[in-house]
Protein backbone atom coordinates (compact mmCIF):
# COMPACT_ATOMS: atom_id res chain seq x y z
CA UNK A 1 0.00 0.00 0.00
CA UNK A 2 1.25 3.54 -0.91
CA UNK A 3 1.54 6.35 1.92
CA UNK A 4 0.00 9.76 0.65
CA UNK A 5 3.71 11.27 0.04
CA UNK A 6 4.19 7.96 -2.29
CA UNK A 7 0.69 8.73 -4.45
CA UNK A 8 1.57 12.58 -4.32
CA UNK A 9 5.34 11.79 -5.50
CA UNK A 10 4.23 9.09 -8.55
CA UNK A 11 1.63 11.64 -9.67
CA UNK A 12 3.85 14.68 -10.18
CA UNK A 13 6.86 12.22 -11.37
CA UNK A 14 4.17 10.92 -14.06
CA UNK A 15 2.81 14.26 -15.01
CA UNK A 16 6.97 15.54 -15.21
CA UNK A 17 7.08 12.23 -17.51
CA UNK A 18 4.38 13.31 -19.77
CA UNK A 19 5.36 16.85 -20.58
CA UNK A 20 8.77 16.09 -20.71
CA UNK A 21 7.72 13.16 -23.91
CA UNK A 22 5.27 16.06 -25.22
CA UNK A 23 8.09 18.58 -25.35
CA UNK A 24 10.79 16.20 -26.69
CA UNK A 25 8.16 15.22 -29.57
CA UNK A 26 7.40 19.26 -30.03
CA UNK A 27 11.38 19.59 -30.74
CA UNK A 28 11.29 16.51 -32.85
CA UNK A 29 8.95 17.89 -35.07
CA UNK A 30 10.39 21.31 -35.19
CA UNK A 31 13.73 19.94 -35.85
CA UNK A 32 12.12 17.71 -38.77
CA UNK A 33 10.00 20.37 -40.52
CA UNK A 34 13.21 22.43 -40.41
CA UNK A 35 15.30 19.74 -42.36
CA UNK A 36 12.44 19.23 -44.90
CA UNK A 37 14.07 22.09 -46.92
CA UNK A 38 17.60 21.45 -47.20
CA UNK A 39 20.25 22.63 -49.82
CA UNK A 40 21.52 19.80 -52.03
CA UNK A 41 24.02 19.19 -54.55
CA UNK A 42 23.88 16.78 -57.50
CA UNK A 43 26.47 14.26 -58.67
CA UNK A 44 27.44 17.52 -61.71
CA UNK A 45 28.08 19.78 -58.40
CA UNK A 46 24.73 22.30 -58.84
CA UNK A 47 22.80 23.29 -55.41
CA UNK A 48 19.15 22.81 -55.92
CA UNK A 49 16.28 22.00 -53.67
CA UNK A 50 13.30 19.84 -54.75
CA UNK A 51 10.17 19.68 -52.37
CA UNK A 52 6.75 21.44 -52.21
CA UNK A 53 4.34 18.37 -51.94
CA UNK A 54 2.60 19.93 -48.96
CA UNK A 55 1.65 23.73 -48.21
CA UNK A 56 3.94 23.82 -45.31
CA UNK A 57 6.93 22.10 -48.12
CA UNK A 58 5.74 24.57 -50.56
CA UNK A 59 5.82 27.90 -47.45
CA UNK A 60 9.18 26.82 -46.24
CA UNK A 61 10.64 26.70 -49.91
CA UNK A 62 9.79 30.51 -50.37
CA UNK A 63 12.50 32.19 -48.55
CA UNK A 64 15.19 30.11 -51.01
CA UNK A 65 13.48 31.12 -54.28
CA UNK A 66 15.59 33.98 -54.77
CA UNK A 67 18.71 32.04 -53.69
CA UNK A 68 18.63 30.49 -56.94
CA UNK A 69 18.41 31.36 -60.32
CA UNK A 70 15.69 28.61 -61.68
CA UNK A 71 12.58 27.59 -60.26
CA UNK A 72 10.43 24.83 -62.33
CA UNK A 73 7.29 24.04 -61.44
CA UNK A 74 5.93 20.38 -62.63
CA UNK A 75 1.93 19.93 -62.86
CA UNK A 76 -0.86 17.68 -64.90
CA UNK A 77 -4.06 18.57 -66.52
CA UNK A 78 -6.12 21.25 -66.78
CA UNK A 79 -6.32 22.67 -63.70
CA UNK A 80 -2.36 22.38 -62.88
CA UNK A 81 -2.17 19.47 -60.31
CA UNK A 82 1.40 19.72 -58.68
CA UNK A 83 3.39 16.38 -59.94
CA UNK A 84 6.08 14.33 -57.78
CA UNK A 85 8.80 11.82 -59.17
CA UNK A 86 9.21 13.69 -62.00
CA UNK A 87 12.88 12.64 -63.67
CA UNK A 88 15.36 15.73 -65.24
CA UNK A 89 18.11 16.43 -66.91
CA UNK A 90 19.68 19.59 -68.12
CA UNK A 91 22.17 20.02 -70.87
CA UNK A 92 24.42 22.67 -71.55
CA UNK A 93 24.28 24.36 -75.61
CA UNK A 94 27.17 21.50 -76.28
CA UNK A 95 24.96 18.75 -74.70
CA UNK A 96 26.95 18.16 -71.63
CA UNK A 97 24.73 16.69 -68.73
CA UNK A 98 24.88 19.92 -66.13
CA UNK A 99 21.97 18.66 -63.87
CA UNK A 100 21.13 15.61 -63.15
CA UNK A 101 17.93 14.17 -60.48
CA UNK A 102 15.64 10.99 -60.37
CA UNK A 103 12.36 11.70 -58.73
CA UNK A 104 12.12 15.58 -58.46
CA UNK A 105 8.90 16.67 -56.35
CA UNK A 106 6.63 19.71 -57.78
CA UNK A 107 8.86 22.26 -57.27
CA UNK A 108 12.74 22.32 -58.41
CA UNK A 109 14.94 25.25 -57.35
CA UNK A 110 18.45 24.90 -59.10
CA UNK A 111 21.53 27.36 -59.17
CA UNK A 112 23.08 27.63 -62.30
CA UNK A 113 25.17 30.05 -64.24
CA UNK A 114 23.74 32.36 -66.84
CA UNK A 115 23.20 30.57 -70.12
CA UNK A 116 21.33 28.83 -72.25
CA UNK A 117 20.20 25.51 -71.52
CA UNK A 118 18.01 22.73 -72.58
CA UNK A 119 15.57 20.49 -69.68
CA UNK A 120 14.28 17.23 -70.56
CA UNK A 121 11.97 16.25 -68.36
CA UNK A 122 10.09 12.89 -68.14
CA UNK A 123 6.89 11.75 -66.00
CA UNK A 124 5.19 8.17 -66.56
CA UNK A 125 7.26 7.48 -69.26
CA UNK A 126 6.16 10.75 -71.29
CA UNK A 127 9.03 13.20 -72.24
CA UNK A 128 8.75 17.00 -71.89
CA UNK A 129 11.95 19.28 -73.62
CA UNK A 130 11.93 22.85 -72.83
CA UNK A 131 15.36 25.57 -73.85
CA UNK A 132 15.37 28.41 -72.03
CA UNK A 133 17.94 31.31 -71.50
CA UNK A 134 19.25 32.74 -67.93
CA UNK A 135 21.15 35.51 -67.49
CA UNK A 136 23.44 37.02 -64.37
CA UNK A 137 21.42 37.80 -61.40
CA UNK A 138 18.27 36.60 -63.22
CA UNK A 139 15.65 34.53 -61.60
CA UNK A 140 13.86 32.13 -64.20
CA UNK A 141 10.43 30.36 -63.56
CA UNK A 142 9.80 27.55 -65.41
CA UNK A 143 6.39 25.51 -65.64
CA UNK A 144 6.44 22.30 -67.22
CA UNK A 145 2.82 20.56 -67.75
CA UNK A 146 1.47 17.16 -68.75
CA UNK A 147 -1.70 18.33 -69.77
CA UNK A 148 -2.90 15.31 -71.38
CA UNK A 149 -2.09 12.95 -69.32
CA UNK A 150 -4.89 12.78 -66.77
CA UNK A 151 -8.42 10.75 -67.58
CA UNK A 152 -10.77 13.13 -65.69
CA UNK A 153 -9.39 16.39 -67.58
CA UNK A 154 -10.82 14.35 -71.36
CA UNK A 155 -13.88 13.67 -69.46
CA UNK A 156 -14.50 16.99 -68.63
CA UNK A 157 -13.68 18.40 -71.96
CA UNK A 158 -16.00 15.19 -73.68
CA UNK A 159 -18.61 16.71 -70.80
CA UNK A 160 -17.87 20.18 -71.78
CA UNK A 161 -18.88 19.38 -75.70
CA UNK A 162 -22.29 17.25 -75.82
Amino acid sequence: MLTAYEKVAMKYSTNFITKLCGCILMLTSFYASADAVSIKKSAQGVPYITGGISADEVDAMRPYITQFSLRVIFSEGASGRSITDVNVNLYDTEGKLVFRLVGAQPQLLLDIPAGTYTILASYNGDKQRHKFTIGSNEHKKIILNWKNLVDEDVADTVDAAE
